[in-house]
């Protein structure tokens, strides 16, 4: 059976998208992103799934970083609702609670609930790990906010479903892999590059300025610093065009113009997230 590698432990949102899209797959839980990433470089998994951006939260910290630094191509996206449960052990009830356990944007996306139920929220590493340590725990007043799947993989209780302030809390993934994909050009496809400029006046400018003239929408912009002293910056992008066409062939000339590191990290198929 092929694997596929998520950061964290079984029952993460990671894991709940995996065995959604990937049903055939064996999941890999991973102790960090790199670890997940490696997985697949070393050949103990083939695809990895990875959470990039979160509608309520922004970007997954430091992915920018790990992105600039693989080989590994961008074969999938995919959108996935968050759906925040809080869960206890079989024998709890509402009346024993008086802490919570999550990772913190879980904690931050549940903040009225925990207040009304008024629970003290303690951060914890992860959503999947706080749902194991009570599930191993005797401490009848703790709980914990996790996915659904974490109740069933550590046989806990859901207390309250869906417990989250607002219910358009949409996380985007990557699905990476070592070779890239072939999507034909018929396709409507997502293009992510990352590139360094050169530190000279309206170079991000002019390359921006050459995907605008060749009418292709970017969906996405980041910058982030690549040195200690903030001369150096690295965009990462997306946009909606297909390698081939001779409109992004065009765009990606002028970007290495004005570029002295650039990568495609993939050409993918794209889906709107409001679906």
């Amino acid at each position: 059976m092929k694997n596929i590698s998520f950061q964290g432990l079984h029952g993460a949102y990671s894991e709940v998208v995996c065995k959604k899209l990937y049903k055939d797959y064996q999941t890999l839980p991973c102790n960090s992103f790199e670890d997940a990433f490696e997985a697949v470089e070393n050949s103990l998994s083939s695809l990895a799934m990875i959470p990039v951006e979160n509608s309520l939260a922004g970007r997954v910290s430091d992915m920018h970083f790990i992105l600039q630094n693989t080989d590994l191509k961008i074969v999938a996206e995919y959108y996935q609702k968050i759906e925040h449960n809080l869960l206890v052990n079989n024998n709890v009830t509402l009346k024993d609670l008086k802490k919570t356990l999550s990772h913190s944007h879980a904690l931050s996306q549940c903040k009225n609930e925990i207040r009304k139920l008024k629970l003290e929220p303690v951060n914890f590493i992860d959503t999947a790990g706080a749902a194991k340590f009570i599930s191993e725990s005797k401490d009848k007043t703790l709980s914990a906010i996790a996915s659904s799947l974490s109740a069933k993989i550590y046989n806990l209780k859901i207390l309250k479903k869906n417990i989250e302030d607002q219910k358009k809390n949409i996380t985007r993934f990557l699905v990476f892999s070592k070779k890239k994909k072939e999507i034909s050009i018929k396709q409507k496809v997502k293009t992510t590059l990352v590139f360094n400029l050169n530190n000279h006046p309206a170079s991000l400018y002019k390359v921006l300025g050459a995907f605008a003239e060749n009418k292709i929408n970017l969906t996405r912009l980041e910058s982030f610093f690549v040195n200690e002293n903030f001369k150096q910056y690295s965009f990462l992008i997306d946009v909606e065009c297909h390698v081939k066409f001779d409109s992004f062939v065009r765009a990606h000339k002028r970007l290495q113009e004005f570029s002295t590191y650039n990568k495609i990290l993939g050409c993918y198929p794209s889906l709107n997230s409001r679906s």
